[in-house]
């Protein structure tokens, strides 16, 4: 099946990113769903502008071996990709003709659940960080913007896949909703970059 792809722009014509709303389909996403609640899921306390809170979502990392992340004071070393997820990170990296090797994952439990504004910039991601997102669950909005100011927003659908380009910074917020979403988000580390 041809997939449909959607190329979202800034008001200035600048690629924001690509969406693929019907990436996955739906045996595949049930399928996955039971074991994506029985990963480890954190709820670690991180460091921002030097104030230490709890992040407003549940987290897990998973990985290659040696692929530990660093992003607002935390070190997180990869769990072990479950057979499930190895095979998802195949698919993926064959659709687009990536690379990835991590997904740091979100549980957003209902929709008082967010993330702020950030863009991957993280040294141990390479100099062009690019991003691939899949979600499972209820439909959230995703803001995206290359400089504050503006921003694009984009319906994130069950099953859907969404790649970002190096540099955008991209926000979820609040808003009323009752049903959980998990956000996989794939990326590439270099291989014992905290580790030299």
């Amino acid at each position: 099946m041809m997939q449909q792809q959607q190329s979202l722009y800034d008001d200035s014509g600048r690629l924001l990113g690509r969406y693929w709303p019907d990436w996955l389909a739906n045996e595949q996403q049930q399928a996955l769903w039971p074991s994506l609640q029985r990963l480890p899921w954190q709820q670690p306390q991180v460091t921002v502008f030097g104030k230490s809170h709890r992040i407003p979502r549940r987290q897990c990392y998973l990985g290659q071996s040696g692929c530990d992340y660093r992003y607002s004071g935390l070190l997180l070393a990869p769990e072990p990709l479950s057979s499930e997820l190895q095979q998802l990170t195949a698919q993926l990296n064959q659709f687009g003709q990536w690379q990835f090797n991590a997904l740091l994952a979100n549980y957003y439990r209902d929709g008082s659940e967010r993330m702020g504004w950030h863009r991957d910039n993280e040294p141990e991601l390479g100099a062009t960080p690019d991003l691939a997102i899949v979600s499972l669950g209820a439909a959230r909005t995703l803001r995206l913007r290359w400089q504050p100011g503006p921003s694009v927003g984009v319906s994130l659908a069950p099953g859907s896949l969404l790649w970002l380009p190096a540099g955008v910074y991209h926000s979820l917020g609040r808003c009323k909703l009752d049903k959980p979403r998990i956000s996989l988000t794939f990326r590439q580390v270099i291989p014992n970059f905290h580790r030299q």
